[in-house]
């Protein structure tokens, strides 16, 4: 697949994409799929009752799904999802004036060959960041912050970002296994044309058709697309990642930022980045 340059490729045309019924269908979710008039208000509890009833249910190996359906479902029977949401920006006054300080301290954050990465694995400073496809200030992140960070901080062999999933409702789920699929050296340009054109595809009435459309920008064909849908243990590895940072780094909405082991705001400017990265390298 050529995937140089996609998610400008992507953002440069998407508006003018045809609007039509597709043959892909998000992956099945307890007895429903996502609606057709899904808007990406994250956090909504109807939202994530479809996600997580599925989750309970899944045969996950190493006994994650007994642990997963202990913790979501209640004696009624009923799937209850976590309170996560998006987290909104910080915008109080004077914000900044000073360096920020973290929310809490989780401590080492070990990175493994199954996380995704970009930057020098030797970078003095990690950046793990929690993320939901169809969460808008995530894609404010990735379009607005983390380019930036890139250039100053990446490039210069000072940062490494850790991408990891924390899907929020299907559509998230559908995005992030598809992003498995494409590969490790395509991963973050399927990420990245996601975030870039989140507006376009999960407002669409068919979104997960959308994503196919994304998909094929950068040279997957309709039949890697069905077929990946299809991949259980790609579903199942996401939701671990979820689980994780939900029972070990206490993540409850996303963006959910961890510098150095230390967790901070997901509204940052970036002259905030800026002050907590430069202290961490001093």
């Amino acid at each position: 697949m050529r995937w140089a340059g996609w998610a400008a490729r992507f953002a440069a045309c998407a508006e003018a994409a045809e609007n039509r019924d597709g043959r892909p269908r998000a992956p099945r979710i307890g007895a429903g799929r996502c609606p057709a008039d899904y808007a990406i208000s994250c956090g909504q509890e109807d939202r994530m009752q479809n996600i997580w009833a599925w989750v309970a249910g899944v045969a996950v190996v190493g006994g994650i799904a007994v642990t997963v359906g202990k913790f979501l479902v209640d004696d009624d029977g009923r799937a209850r999802p976590p309170a996560a949401q998006s987290q909104p920006a910080d915008g109080g006054a004077g914000a900044e004036a000073a360096l920020p300080k973290p929310l809490s301290t989780v401590g080492d954050m070990k990175v493994t060959e199954d996380d995704f990465v970009q930057g020098k694995t030797d970078a003095p400073v990690t950046l793990v960041e929690y993320a939901s496809l169809t969460c808008p200030h995530c894609a404010h992140f990735h379009t607005e912050i983390l380019p930036v960070l890139k250039k100053e901080y990446v490039e210069a062999g000072k940062l490494r970002v850790v991408y990891r999933d924390f899907p929020l409702d299907q559509l998230a789920l559908t995005g992030s296994v598809v992003a498995r699929c494409a590969g490790r050296d395509r991963f973050f340009g399927f990420i990245d044309a996601l975030y870039a054109s989140q507006s376009v595809w999960a407002r669409d009435n068919n979104p997960v058709a959308a994503i196919a459309r994304t998909a094929r920008l950068g040279g997957m064909t309709q039949a890697d697309f069905d077929a990946c849908l299809n991949r259980q243990e790609l579903s199942e590895a996401v939701l671990r990642q979820r689980l994780e940072g939900d029972k070990t780094f206490g993540v409850d909405s996303t963006p959910a930022i961890f510098i150095n082991g230390e967790r901070y705001s997901g509204g940052l400017t970036i002259p905030q980045y800026r002050a907590i990265i430069d202290s961490k390298l001093k």
